[in-house]
């Protein structure tokens, strides 16, 4: 719920221009709706051994996969 408040807080202020968001929790999918109709982009990492769900994916600009040694 705070992450998601920051990121409506943030896009409404035009404080940045992109979110690059580790998460896989749904809940925030209000939250990338709300920035990217204000034309940011959200940036969503996979780690190794992450859950991401289509749904989630959907709702991001871009899909970043991460590989640690």
């Amino acid at each position: 719920m705070r992450i998601g408040l920051d990121i409506a807080t943030y896009a409404d202020n035009r404080s940045v221009d992109r979110f690059v968001i580790f998460t896989a929790d749904t809940d925030c999918i209000p939250a990338f709706k709300h920035a990217r109709k204000l034309g940011l982009q959200v940036v969503l990492v996979d780690l190794p051994g992450g859950n991401l769900v289509g749904e989630l994916r959907r709702h991001a600009d871009y899909v970043r996969r991460v590989e640690l040694p």
